[in-house]
Order: structure tokens, then C-alpha cells, then sequence
């Protein structure tokens, strides 16, 4: 069996002329400083950019098309450009400082810088654009990219782009210098995953839109009809992949995820094998992308799409005795921008029941979204994959659910290169299962035995939830289910929805405090208790409408876990399950008011304040959300201590903070 080939990120850019593209950043409509202050562009620097070896690259593409591993057609170019060693620096008139210039390359199909670091400060704008400004991205701000780490300028067509930062406005002559290091360039030697009719000499249909094989079925037919709400969190990635002294570019398809909690924490589901080995720097350079699908069953231009610019990776399992799952996150962006983009996190199932219908909605070959549908229950499997006729990676044994597809009204769509890591759907709507590959085509071949009746193989759920390690990047459940809440289900979170409630459940400390869940209704609702709600208040019951419910917690002077079950109901009788939940208290030691505590910075990335003005610190421990103690340290009564929390996984924790009184305070913190 051969994975799923990645297909190639597109120069998407280009798109922009042919099509109605969305963004914030994209042809906003906003000119670079320099073109408004008309400074020439002659005098631009240009760094001319090495070509690598294509043929050897070609002959890699051709192999890798072969053996099932992922398909090559752009690649890396490092560079180390800063604004000091590079470029041309300029003054305007008006108090401007701007920096400008040119990567060019004369051979390369399409292009884009990536950074290693890309920290603005505030006030400053950045822009990215090719020469005659047709296509322009920015300005990007501070705001864009506020951890200042790696980033993507944007992606062109053909092999030429110019740069330009433009400094805040000179104050007093006090103007905080930008961090921009430009590690890399792009550089596209293939066409598949390119725009139609944009790459001389290469023939209609083998370039992004429309590049999928002919059998593939767009998801707004009518087979995607009882799909429509799932099909707003399906995207597709443009991955970066380091393979021996190279580093590559590829397509695969994901969908935004939900978790118990209905946080809008925007979690990305994929492949490992779309990311296997990627350095963690890359992965602020990754892009993903929404909506990218024909409004109709057919299409004859090319539609829009929004673009996300960075995730972090969270948890993973290999194909080498795994089920090939990728947990990222995307970083830089909320839940009310996911809302504000027309966005879905997808529910999910990690019951190991077989489904005996459903769907895969994916982007084959980089194009339109998809959808194929099976309707024989799944079977379970074990993945492998082959090389030269030899067994390369097997999965771990029947970790798999085994898809045959099914033929519908419009044919029998299948899936291909670019469509790994795309969700697999149960007859309920929930994701089971995530793509590996196999061996499905349109037509058959009688050398590889490969055709439409061949079988797919996706990772499942159940095996992703515990299964695939110990540790918490190595498993789903600590980050779809962080309480536990033990649910073996999760609803999708429907932020386009008329009536939702964010969040789904709230677990308070011990010592108790409040907290709003927000509502999200187009009817008059009323609030019902499912079991005991005595140890909390809430200053509402009922609503006409959008509204809040804040929860008052008591502090809970027992050693058992608190919880309450909820209802918000619509007039129409649609109901919202919420969950109230608060963590015990030990015995005999007493709860200090958590606001008596102050901790600093929230999220944390290297390290946390601790400070207090009237108690004073014999122990800090960090507890994990599956109630594990990760960091432990006596001290001798300081109220004001700096805690190292790099060494943490990024995740929700719970920190408790014990006094020299054997008073204990618990404070609730994030680590990105």
C-alpha cells in the first residue's frame, strides 16, 4: 500500500487576478510606503537566488510519485537576509524609514520568503509584492505575528518578489528597530499544485484547480448535502518536510478540531507523515487553508479561500507502529476570529465501533474540496508501506479503519496525493478517523493492481485517544478531553450556528470563583439543572437571546470532585449541554482567596511570576489537566518567585501554591 502522496503547495498568490480570494492581508487595498512617497524601484537590491540541481530534484519527484512517499516540487533555498546585511534603507520626507528588496530567481516556476524570525514593533507595517503590485500582501503588523518567531511572506508566481518594512513614525527620533531574518526561499521547479493556464507549456488540469483526478466529486454536490456544516472546518496545509540535506514543500488536508471543553482552542488535525521530522521552527511557516471550494457542483473559475498563517505542533503518532496522527494548533487567532471566518470545529468519536456509512471530505492533489462517500462498514487493518517492493513503515497492528468507497450519484470519488490527513466521517457527523493512504485511483493499473476498488486506510481515533504513548504529546485525550470529562463523544462546535454556548464546561478550583459562559441564541432560552447545583449560583436562567451566564463557584471544602450537568434549551426545543465542574480540596489545609495571588505572564512561554503581598511560598507544584504533578519545588517563604516553565509541553495547568501556614491557593495557567 503507498501513502497518499503530498501534492505541492500551489502559488496560491496568483489567484488573486483569476479569482475572488479572501484575506485580511491580500490585496487589502492599502499601497507600500514606498509607492505612496514614489521612491524608484531601480534602486532596489536584488539578491540573486541559487538554482539547485533540477534535474535531480525531477528525478527525486519521479521516485517519490513511485515509491508513495511525498511528491517534491518546491524547494528550500536558505538564506540569512536581515535588514542590516541586506537591502537598501531610505528616509521620506514626512518621517518614514523604509527597507526594501528583491529575491529573484529566473527559473523558478513560483516563490515565497519564509523567516526565521519576524518581529515588527508596534507601529511598524511590513509588505510583500511582486513588481507591477498586481498581487500584494499586507501590511502586516505586530499583531499578525506578536511572538515575533518564524512567518510566511506570501506566495507569487514566477520567481521574483520585493520586501519592504516601513518604521513607525519618527517620535522623537526614538524608532525601535525591526528582527527580521529571512531564512529561506521557495523555490517551485514543478507545476502540479500551480493555478490553470499560469505556467507556460504545461497542459490544462495538471495545475492546482482542477488538478485532481477526473473522478473526484466537489463537496457542494448533492453528495455533500447532509455534510454541509462538517465541511467548514475541513482545510487543506501547505507543510514544509525536511528530507535528508533538503527541505521540501507539500500538500495535505485537515479539519479543525473540537474539545471537551467547546473552548474554541483551534486545534488542526492531519497526518504525521505530512510532518514527519519537521523541525519545530517550520511549523510557524506553515499555511492552511479554508473554504477553498466550488460554490456549486461545478465550477468554472477559480473561488476563494481564507489563509492561516503559523501552527504550533501539539501531539503526534508515527506510521512505524503508530496510526499517523498530527495534533497542531493554530497559532496567532480565537475563537471569535474562527466565528468571524465562517468557521466549524469538527466533533468526534474515539469509540472503536465500526461506522457502517459515511464520508472523507479532503483537497486531492491540492484542488477544490472533495468529498467521498462509503457506505460498508468499516473494517479494521494494518497500514504499510513499500518502497522498491520492500515493506518500508507497517502501522500498529489493526489501528486502522479500512474504507472501500462507495459509487453515488455523481460517480465514485476517491482520494489521492494531498488528500492525507483529511477526516474521516460516521453516519453521526463525528471524525473517526484521519488519512494515511492506499492504493484508490480513477482507472485501474494492471502493474500495481491499483484502481477505484482499492482500499483506504485511516488512522483511527480510538487508537490516536491512548494508545500511540505515554507521554502527552504522543496521545489525543489530554488535549480533546484535558479535564477528563470521559466522553467517548464530542458534538461540533458550530460557530456559524444561530444558537451554540461557549464554553461547554468550566472546571473551576477548589477555592471557587465565577465565570460567563456566553450564549449565542436566536430564540428565547431557559437554563435546567440535570443533577445537584447547591455548591454554585447563576445570575440568570433564561434569555431572549444572546446573552451570558455567569457561574458562581463556593469553594469546595471537601475531597470530592464537584460536578453538575446543564441544559440551555431553545424555544424549539434545541438544547446545548454545558458542564459546571470543580476540583477537590484536601483535607485540613485551608483555601486562600485566589485573587490574593498574582501570576505573570498568562499564557507563559519561558517562565512565571509569582507574587503576593500578604502570604508567603513553602511549595509550587504544576499539575497536568490529567492530574499528574509535572514540576515540584520547596522553597523557604518568599512571596515573589520566578518559576521555569520551558521545559512544559504546551497545554492548560493547574498550579498549587502551598503557604508556611499550610494554606493552599490554586491558579489556573497556559504555556504556548
Amino acid at each position: 500500500m503507498n501513502m497518499k502522496n503530498l501534492l505541492p503547495i500551489s502559488l496560491l498568490a496568483i489567484c488573486l487576478i483569476i479569482g475572488q480570494w479572501v484575506s485580511a492581508q491580500i490585496n487589502s487595498g492599502i499601497l507600500p510606503k514606498s509607492a505612496v512617497a514614489q521612491l524608484s524601484e531601480i534602486s532596489i537590491p536584488q539578491v540573486d537566488v541559487a538554482t539547485p540541481d533540477l534535474a535531480a530534484l525531477q528525478a527525486k519527484s519521479e521516485k517519490s510519485i513511485q515509491d508513495g512517499t511525498p511528491l517534491k516540487t518546491g524547494i528550500v533555498m536558505p538564506l540569512q537576509l536581515t535588514t542590516d546585511n541586506a537591502g537598501i534603507w531610505e528616509h521620506t520626507d514626512d518621517g518614514y524609514d523604509i527597507w526594501r528588496l528583491r529575491l529573484h530567481n529566473a527559473k523558478a516556476l513560483g516563490c515565497c520568503a519564509l523567516f526565521e524570525r519576524f518581529q515588527l514593533p508596534e507601529g511598524a507595517q511590513f509588505f510583500a509584492y511582486n513588481s507591477d503590485k498586481s498581487l500584494i500582501y499586507g501590511p502586516y503588523t505586530n499583531e499578525d505575528n506578536p511572538s515575533g518567531e518564524g512567518y510566511n511572506s506570501g506566495l507569487f508566481t514566477g520567481g521574483d518578489l520585493i520586501l519592504e518594512y516601513v518604521s513607525p513614525q519618527h517620535l522623537f527620533n526614538q524608532v525601535e528597530n525591526p528582527d527580521i531574518l529571512i531564512a529561506g526561499y521557495i523555490h517551485f521547479y514543478r507545476s502540479e499544485g500551480l493555478p490553470d493556464n499560469s505556467i507556460p507549456g504545461t497542459k490544462d488540469g495538471d495545475t492546482g484547480y482542477g488538478a485532481s483526478q477526473s473522478c473526484m466529486i466537489n463537496v457542494n454536490c448533492s453528495e455533500g448535502d447532509n455534510w454541509r456544516v462538517q465541511q467548514k472546518g475541513v482545510g487543506r496545509m501547505m507543510a514544509i518536510i525536511p528530507e535528508g540535506q533538503y527541505v521540501f514543500t507539500g500538500w495535505c488536508s485537515g479539519t479543525l478540531i473540537n474539545n471537551t471543553m467547546g473552548d474554541g482552542t483551534p486545534y488542526f488535525l492531519t497526518a504525521n507523515h505530512c510532518a514527519d521530522g519537521t523541525p519545530t521552527q517550520y511549523f510557524s511557516q506553515f499555511q492552511i487553508y479554508f473554504h477553498y471550494e466550488c460554490p456549486f457542483c461545478q465550477c468554472s473559475t477559480e473561488p476563494g479561500m481564507i489563509t492561516y498563517t503559523g501552527v504550533t505542533k501539539i501531539a503526534s503518532s508515527p506510521i512505524s507502529g503508530g496510526s499517523d496522527f498530527l495534533l497542531l494548533k493554530l497559532k496567532n487567532t480565537t475563537w471569535s476570529k474562527l466565528k468571524n471566518d465562517g468557521l466549524v470545529l469538527n466533533g468526534w468519536s474515539k469509540t472503536a465501533t465500526a461506522s457502517s456509512s459515511g464520508v472523507c471530505i479532503h483537497h486531492p492533489a491540492g484542488d477544490v474540496k472533495k468529498i467521498s462517500t462509503y457506505n460498508t462498514t468499516l473494517t479494521s487493518g494494518t497500514f504499510e508501506t513499500s518502497s522498491d517492493g520492500q515493506t518500508t513503515e507497517t502501522g500498529a497492528t489493526n489501528a486502522y479503519w479500512v474504507v472501500p468507497w462507495a459509487t453515488t450519484a455523481n460517480g465514485k470519488s476517491l482520494t489521492e496525493g494531498g488528500s492525507s490527513g483529511s477526516p474521516l466521517f460516521n453516519s453521526n457527523g463525528l471524525v473517526v478517523g484521519t488519512l494515511t493512504g492506499g492504493g484508490s485511483q480513477c482507472e485501474y493499473d494492471p502493474e500495481t493492481h491499483h484502481g477505484p476498488n482499492s482500499r483506504e486506510y485511516y488512522g483511527k481515533m480510538s487508537y490516536h485517544w491512548t494508545s500511540a504513548g505515554t507521554t502527552n504529546d504522543k496521545r489525543l485525550q489530554p488535549w480533546l478531553d484535558p479535564v477528563p470529562l470521559s466522553q467517548t463523544t464530542c458534538n461540533i462546535l458550530d460557530l456559524t450556528s444561530s444558537f451554540y454556548v461557549i464554553p461547554a464546561a468550566h472546571i473551576f478550583s477548589a477555592n471557587g470563583a465565577n465565570y460567563n459562559y456566553i450564549v449565542f441564541s436566536d430564540q428565547p432560552w431557559t437554563l435546567t439543572y440535570q443533577n445537584d447545583h447547591s455548591w454554585f449560583t447563576v445570575n440568570n436562567e433564561s434569555g431572549s437571546g444572546d446573552g451570558s451566564i455567569q457561574v458562581s463557584c463556593q469553594a469546595n471544602p471537601t475531597t470530592s470532585t464537584r460536578r453538575c450537568n446543564m441544559k440551555v434549551t431553545k424555544t424549539d426545543g434545541t438544547y446545548f449541554q454545558l458542564v459546571v465542574k470543580q476540583e477537590a480540596s484536601g483535607t485540613g489545609i485551608s483555601i486562600v482567596p485566589e485573587n490574593e495571588f498574582n501570576i505573570y505572564p498568562n499564557p507563559a512561554h519561558d517562565q512565571i511570576n509569582i507574587e503576593s503581598v500578604e502570604h508567603f511560598i513553602s511549595k509550587v507544584e504544576i499539575i497536568d489537566m490529567l492530574g499528574k504533578v509535572v514540576y515540584s519545588q520547596n522553597f523557604n517563604g518568599y512571596n515573589s518567585l520566578i518559576i521555569p516553565v520551558s521545559q512544559l509541553n504546551e497545554a492548560i495547568y493547574l498550579m498549587r501554591l502551598t503557604t508556611v501556614d499550610n494554606e493552599v491557593v490554586y491558579k489556573r495557567f497556559s504555556k504556548n
